[in-house]
């Protein structure tokens, strides 16, 4: 089991969003930390060395995965407006 620490910018976003969404963000968070990968819509971020991104409908978590240290860190939560989105973020994992 993963535990998951979030990011300053990232704790303050999900406390601003409704609460629908942020349960439905919370489930998918609690799958990442229950290692049902499987069931989530993940992939890897090219540019970011641990980089991956976890897809809940329009929301975007970016995240960064330690496996050997079973630790999950939430980088930034957003809703996704275009293909830049990643871009613009990028500087986020450093």
């Amino acid at each position: 089991m993963f535990k998951i620490f979030f990011r300053e910018k990232s704790l303050k976003f999900l406390q601003k969003i409704n609460r629908s969404q942020q349960l439905s963000i919370n489930s998918a968070l609690d799958n990442l930390s229950a290692e049902k990968f499987i069931l989530l819509d993940i992939k890897k971020i090219k540019e970011a060395e641990n980089g991956y991104r976890l897809r809940v409908g329009r929301w975007r978590i970016l995240l960064t995965m330690f496996s050997t240290e079973k630790r999950i860190e939430i980088v930034d939560i957003f809703l996704k407006k275009s293909e830049s989105d990643y871009q613009k973020r990028i500087n986020l994992f450093k």
